[in-house]
């Protein structure tokens, strides 16, 4: 049997909740994997329900795996939810030890959250902002995970003055700060203007970033390493 859910954290907790007995049996899908067949559930969102559930994990297994349930969601595997549901069935009949053991959910589980971690901790490092119209800072990227949540409240708590806009190009979303006031919004179009003052900051950049690079000890396998080819396309230094 195939369970379809409209795609939320919470909308899967609830099927977590309905059909926790058969876990181990069924498969679930999100309702963006456009499927049609006639063993097919839809479940609606519940919203008390995915609240018990969040609950339970917290005190039966721990905060912990609560948390790296949060971030392998939003991983970008395409069988994330089959996996999360059936490792949280382990855990409640075998013990949290499962999560770090040799099965075969726990492996690709923790996987998907060093994924998810590793793609994050790149971009916090590698995201460029540019000042655009109304005093804004703006940045863009693209990403594999879906990592906006963690990538904006990682610049939120060092810009917490600052307006800014955090927008992740390939899923039409986009963070937006205000003084700390914030909101996620979707994007359907962007008409970006930048500032007089960026054109020159961002010349200084290049004219530093030249000056300081030595081409005789130029390691582009350290380069790619640390600032992977999929990024240069936001980065002005490796631009052209």
């Amino acid at each position: 049997m195939i369970v379809v859910y409209d795609k939320t954290f919470d909308g899967f907790l609830t099927v977590v909740f309905d059909y926790y007995k058969d876990l181990l049996n069924i498969e679930i899908r999100s309702e963006d994997d456009q499927l049609s067949f006639l063993d097919m559930v839809r479940v609606g969102t519940d919203r008390d329900k995915a609240d018990r559930v969040k609950a339970s994990i917290k005190k039966n297994l721990s905060k912990g795996f609560y948390k790296d349930i949060i971030t392998a969601f939003n991983s970008s595997n395409k069988d994330k939810d089959i996996i999360i549901a059936k490792l949280i069935k382990l855990a409640f009949l075998k013990g949290i030890e499962v999560v770090s053991s040799a099965n075969k959910y726990a492996i690709s589980f923790n996987k998907m959250v060093k994924n998810f971690r590793s793609e994050a901790h790149s971009l916090k490092g590698l995201l460029r902002f540019r000042e655009i119209q109304e005093g804004y800072l703006f940045a863009e990227y693209e990403s594999n995970n879906f990592i906006l949540g963690d990538l904006s409240y990682h610049f939120l708590k060092r810009m917490p003055d600052e307006k800014f806009i955090i927008y992740e190009k390939n899923r039409g979303k986009a963070f937006v700060s205000i003084y700390g006031n914030f909101e996620v919004v979707d994007i359907i179009d962007l008409n970006i203007e930048e500032s007089s003052e960026e054109e020159f900051f961002r010349s200084l950049w290049l004219g530093f970033y030249d000056a300081i690079s030595i081409k005789e000890r130029e390691n582009k396998k350290l380069m790619i390493s640390n600032m992977p080819k999929r990024y240069w396309k936001y980065l002005p230094e490796k631009i052209g």
